[in-house]
């Protein structure tokens, strides 16, 4: 696996991505209006390359809780069906883009859609949204019953037919949930190593046209009495985020889809981690910057993926040269 440097952010780029809420028209990938947001708004206030500090932001949280669980992932216009896979398309215009990206995984893959949405704007991407909530992409299926199961496996199978019929996909982003269902592996000792090890079959599985595979580290997740707690901070004026923070060891899961890009040997998977945005040395942060960062135990809020766009884009422009 190539090592993933900071690369480079067009300049402009950090602000245009922060200084809107997608506010789109319902059912289309188009802009509908834009609102202002503060400076070092979200993740640009734990950007490690500046100190962006904002005084202003101290209390804030941006959606509210109870507005963030109402709030869709980033939109995505619905393609022809093909069997029991649905895509959806977002970003540049067929006729507009440069790249074809597929965006694959489950509902942790669909909350990252905002932040690559920003990274496809700017690199003239089109891409498409492939996601299951139940069936992770991998060739090891897990323990469920066995019409599930059959869903999945034929799931899985259609994926990778999907790819070879559309070799215009170059690159190819994965994201998870840390699922804490069972695989099909001899013991509990195996179960980690067995998703490691699906996760990297699959990828060997994907057609050579798809020339990059860059894995998503997941994200960290809160409990589900943190909106209230983040709220009551902020009634009683203090600081949302430090006091409702969570002990990094218990939030930031070990992560199998992260550990198999360390171990996949080929040049053409990555592995993009930004915790950093997320946590600090010892405790991870349910407010970043005056955004929420979740709108529930763990899928992050529109909002807050978005501020993160910005810095996908600068890991995926060291990963993937300009065409």
């Amino acid at each position: 696996m190539r090592a993933h440097g900071a690369g480079w952010l067009p300049m402009g780029v950090l602000a245009v991505a922060v200084a809107w809420a997608p506010a789109l028209a319902p059912g289309h990938g188009r802009r509908a209006a834009t609102v202002r947001l503060p400076r070092c708004f979200g993740a640009a206030s734990r950007d490690p390359r500046t100190s962006c500090h904002n005084p202003r932001l101290r209390y804030t949280v941006r959606p509210r809780p109870s507005m963030a669980q109402l709030t869709p992932n980033e939109p995505c216009e619905r393609l022809e069906p093909w069997g029991p896979v649905h895509p959806c398309a977002f970003g540049a215009a067929p006729e507009d883009a440069v790249t074809t990206i597929a965006l694959i995984g489950d509902s942790h893959a669909s909350h990252w859609r905002a932040a690559l949405r920003v990274a496809a704007d700017v690199r003239r991407w089109r891409g498409i949204s492939i996601t299951n909530g139940i069936c992770p992409v991998s060739a090891v299926p897990r323990r469920l019953p066995p019409a599930q199961r059959r869903q999945c496996d034929e799931w899985n199978e259609t994926v990778l037919r999907w790819l070879r019929a559309h070799p215009e996909v170059t690159v190819v982003v994965h994201a998870q949930l840390i699922s804490r269902k069972d695989v099909e592996a001899s013991s509990a000792r195996t179960q980690f190593a067995a998703k490691v090890s699906g996760y990297r079959r699959v990828w060997r599985a994907f057609p050579p046209t798809v020339r990059h595979i860059v894995a998503m580290r997941d994200n960290p997740k809160v409990l589900p009495e943190t909106p209230e707690c983040v709220m009551r901070a902020r009634a009683r004026r203090l600081r949302p985020g430090v006091t409702c923070a969570l002990p990094r060891d218990w939030s930031l899961r070990h992560d199998p889809l992260a550990a198999a890009a360390h171990q996949t040997r080929s040049r053409r998977v990555d592995l993009v981690d930004l915790t950093h945005f997320f946590c600090g040395p010892r405790v991870c942060y349910p407010v970043v910057g005056g955004a929420l960062v979740h709108k529930d135990e763990h899928h992050l809020t529109r909002m807050f993926s978005t501020s993160l766009g910005p810095y996908l884009l600068r890991r995926l422009n060291h990963l993937i040269p300009a065409d």
